[in-house]
């Protein structure tokens, strides 16, 4: 079962990369223009293609590319010059951080949302988390985050608009530099997993063994976290595997709103400038953490509930 699904992980990131470095080639204007500017010789133009192998069909630079990449070479950027992965690993934690914080934040506010609904469901409690769950759900990222920046950057003050400081040079700053972005990424996700978990928390307390609970005199607090909670949570957990391409996608956005030093912004810069060999190495280092989280999400479900384990 494994292996097979490490063969589908490899299929998927050919694909992936084909497709990316097929469409990069599409893309109007030239990375010789981009590298010398518009007044430099056919000569010089030349001399650069033929180093940077432009004058090759696709298939051959792609084939090139990918041999490279099976060794860990990523190659070397057309604009900066560096060794790709040199960029990347200088990007990724940036990112990573960023997404581990949306989730989080988007957890704990989706997890005592989903519950209350839950509990509540039917009142005027329900009906509010439930018309703030698609308020949420409805804003786009990008508004979002230019209502968070005005309130909380320009007119309370309290929070940067721009910028990163690195955990190394000050864990305090750096949260205060997370925050903003990781709450605009959050914020539809909220409404995600809050609606999710209402519905099959609200089913998983109609079930029978649920009703023989209550029957025993367990306190409805015992039989919410320790029978309700963990088989309802199997939806939630499928969710935020599958959101993580949403968050990624969102990351982009946000990195470049919040002037974040992550893979998203430097994916954007470097397609941008034609840099093909950086937008290659960022495709494929967010394919295979998108598809490895979603392995990943597998494997949990069997924690989570011992009935997929046994099937």
């Amino acid at each position: 079962m494994i292996a097979g699904r490490l063969l589908r992980l490899v299929v998927v990131l050919l694909v992936v990369t084909f497709l990316s470095y097929a469409l990069l080639s599409l893309l109007p204007g030239d990375t010789v223009t981009q590298i010398l500017g518009p007044g430099a010789s056919e000569e010089a133009r030349a001399q650069l293609r033929s180093e940077l192998g432009l004058d090759d069909p696709l298939l051959v630079r792609y084939g090139v590319w990918l041999s490279d990449l099976v060794t860990g070479d990523f190659g070397t950027s057309f604009v900066s010059r560096l060794p790709v992965a040199e960029e990347l690993a200088a990007r990724l934690p940036v990112t990573i951080e960023l997404l581990v914080a949306a989730q989080l934040l988007a957890l704990g506010l989706a997890v005592p949302m989903g519950i209350t609904a839950a509990r509540n469901a039917g009142r005027w409690i329900d009906q509010t988390l439930t018309t703030l769950s698609f308020a949420l759900l409805s804003t786009p990222v990008f508004v979002s985050g230019v209502l968070l920046i005005l309130v909380f950057a320009v007119k309370w003050q309290l929070l940067p608009a721009t910028g990163w400081t690195p955990i190394s040079l000050d864990l305090g700053w750096n949260l205060t530099s997370v925050i903003l972005p990781a709450l605009t990424l959050a914020f539809a996700q909220v409404a995600v997993y809050a609606r999710l978990l209402r519905t099959d928390l609200i089913a998983t307390l109609q079930e029978d063994y649920i009703t023989l609970a209550r029957a025993r005199g367990l306190s409805p607090r015992r039989i919410l976290w320790r029978h309700a909670l963990r088989p309802s949570a199997i939806t939630l957990i499928t969710a935020i595997g599958l959101n993580l391409g949403a968050l990624i996608g969102g990351a982009v956005i946000v990195e470049t709103l919040f002037g974040l030093p992550g893979i998203g912004r430097l994916i954007v810069d470097s397609i941008f400038s034609r840099d093909y060999l950086t937008v290659q190495g960022g495709v494929v280092l967010i394919s295979a953490g998108y598809v490895l989280i979603n392995f990943a999400v597998d494997l949990v479900y069997a924690a989570v509930d011992p009935r997929i384990r046994r099937a």
